[in-house]
């Protein structure tokens, strides 16, 4: 990520899953409480679950190198996901 130049990063800082993809995160979580999921559930929340994690150290990888670069990263608005 070093190689990518400010407007990357921020746009990396800004990276979030899909509305859709969160949704379905969301509901399988909610349905893994009340009830066991299909094997293709699981694989699929699996799926889900890896893809939030990183994306969320894709985010704070961007939000470090922009703050070694100069930029100050205290508000968090300036994060505010991408849709």
């Amino acid at each position: 990520m070093t190689y990518l130049n400010d407007a990357a990063l921020w746009q990396a800082a800004r990276a979030t899953m899909t509305v859709e993809q969160r949704e379905r995160l969301q509901h399988l979580h909610d349905e893994q409480q009340r009830e066991k999921l299909t094997t293709e559930e699981q694989a699929e929340e699996q799926a889900l679950v890896s893809l939030y994690r990183e994306t969320l150290l894709i985010r704070a990888q961007a939000a470090v190198l922009l703050k070694m670069r100069g930029y100050n990263i205290a508000d968090p608005e300036q994060f505010a996901p991408i849709e």
